[in-house]
């Protein structure tokens, strides 16, 4: 479970890197890097809320818990079970 946690933190950290990079861009390699890493990710994510959810229809996914597979993908999964 502290694995779990470490993990949700550090993307969490990866996410908010992403934000502030929307409003002040960093420098040029690193920059365009982020942002196409953070849709990337997102894109997963969204795979992962369509595909997995279908596999939850027994459990109700809330909209507060779709918005945390969308940030935190199966690791939000994890613990749901």
């Amino acid at each position: 479970m502290n694995l779990l946690s470490f993990a949700k933190g550090a993307l969490a950290m990866f996410w908010l890197v992403a934000l502030i990079n929307l409003f002040y861009p960093f420098a040029a390699p690193l920059g365009g890097w982020v942002n196409w890493a953070a849709l990337a990710v997102l894109l997963a994510h969204l795979g992962e809320l369509l595909l997995f959810g279908s596999r939850l229809r027994g459990l109700p996914l809330l909209w507060w818990q779709r918005l945390q597979v969308l940030l935190f993908g199966v690791l939000h999964l994890q613990t749901l079970r």
